[in-house]
């Protein structure tokens, strides 16, 4: 294994330790390498200059051993069906090494293209029934259209767009907020699956082990628009973790577009628009051709909503279902997905038991399901 990936792996995996860290020491050490053979003592005798943190200065006191460390990452990510891609490797993707200050490494599932034309599409995990079908359709029509997806692997739109991309044949990147080898959210396990076997990849700059907390996520979002050519806010409250992208994107100079609605899940959006920050779009077709890129041909808008609701009449009376079924059903919105477990918490139903009611309550065409376990009255 190459000194240089196992150094890099290993400084990652010290707590505490961020991408901006890692930064200052590879430049005051010339590599990363140089820092861990030189050791946790030289690096924590330029502890001030480096801006470490508490708890890494705490963890580099105990002297640990770097490259047990390193090789120790390695193996989980091996673990995980995982290599490891550094900011000098010939592939290392164009777009992303062009940001100030980009990730030293990224962990991979799948394969990650060096040159791709990629669009990011982010938004809120709560997501309306509108908001979650322009995030598909827009995966789908961006694959159409030879263009790579790239979203937060998260809930909602999110999984959306990640999904639409798939369902056209197309490639996806997600960008985790935490270690390659977590599951997060769970329930998209299998999706994540689907993206790395599918000519997309499932990336993170967090080590191995590496929890989904907060903090994580406005790095993970960095990264998201630093692998883009542009982003496209589809839902966001106004303090949602996308509007963090699109400030990344914002700072990196990658054009933002941001589709507008009448509800509160677009007042992110809304404020991008008012604030003159983004373009409007609502769907591919906008996108593509603000940014003067190719249009495939039969690329058009989706239906309005109106349009919708005429042709999908919706039940009024109860349905003729069990209780349980019943109880599930009511809690049900035509335009806001609520998810299997808030369903299941309302209810007293215990996770599994609801969710098989629910795949029944779909059966009869009385519900739909979303990715991520989210359900939608029909």
């Amino acid at each position: 294994m190459r000194p240089e990936v196992v150094a890099a792996c290993a400084l990652s995996a010290v707590p505490g330790l961020g991408g901006s860290s890692l930064g200052r020491i590879a430049a005051e050490f010339q590599t990363l390498q140089g820092a861990a053979e030189r050791g946790p003592q030289a690096i924590l005798e330029r502890a001030d200059i480096l801006k470490l943190r508490p708890r890494a200065r705490a963890y580099l006191a105990k002297a640990p051993d770097l490259r047990e460390l390193g090789l120790w990452a390695l193996e989980a990510a091996r673990k995980a069906g995982a290599r490891v891609l550094l900011l000098g490797d010939d592939d290392y993707p164009l777009q992303l090494r062009k940001i100030d200050n980009p990730p030293a490494l990224l962990y991979l599932r799948g394969h990650l293209q060096r040159e791709a034309r990629r669009i990011a599409v982010v938004g809120s995990r709560e997501a309306d029934e509108e908001g979650l079908e322009i995030a598909s359709r827009m995966g789908e029509d961006f694959a159409r259209a030879g263009t790579q997806v790239v979203s937060g692997g998260a809930r909602g739109i999110d999984a959306a767009a990640h999904e639409g991309a798939l369902s056209a044949s197309g490639s996806t990147v997600a960008v985790l907020g935490c270690g390659i080898d977590v599951v997060y959210p769970a329930e998209n396990g299998e999706l994540f699956d689907r993206i790395a076997s599918g000519g997309g990849a499932v990336v993170t700059g967090f080590a191995p082990g590496t929890p989904p907390t907060q903090k994580n996520f406005p790095q993970r979002n960095r990264t998201i628009s630093g692998l883009s050519d542009a982003v496209v806010v589809v839902r966001a409250a106004l303090k949602s973790g996308a509007l963090i992208t699109a400030d990344h994107a914002a700072l990196q100079r990658r054009p933002i577009f941001a589709v507008p609605g009448d509800h509160e899940l677009a007042a992110g959006p809304n404020e991008l628009l008012r604030r003159q920050k983004a373009t409007a779009a609502r769907c591919a077709f906008d996108v593509l051709q603000g940014l003067h890129w190719p249009i495939p041909d039969g690329l058009s808008a989706p239906p309005s909503r109106e349009a919708r609701e005429k042709a999908t009449p919706k039940p009024i009376a109860d349905p003729d279902v069990d209780g349980e079924s019943l109880q599930l059903w009511r809690l049900l919105d035509d335009r806001k997905p609520a998810h299997l477990d808030d369903l299941a918490l309302r209810t007293q139903i215990p996770s599994q038991v609801a969710l098989r009611k629910l795949a029944d309550l779909e059966l009869k065409g009385l519900a739909v399901q979303r990715p991520g376990k989210y359900f939608l009255r029909r």
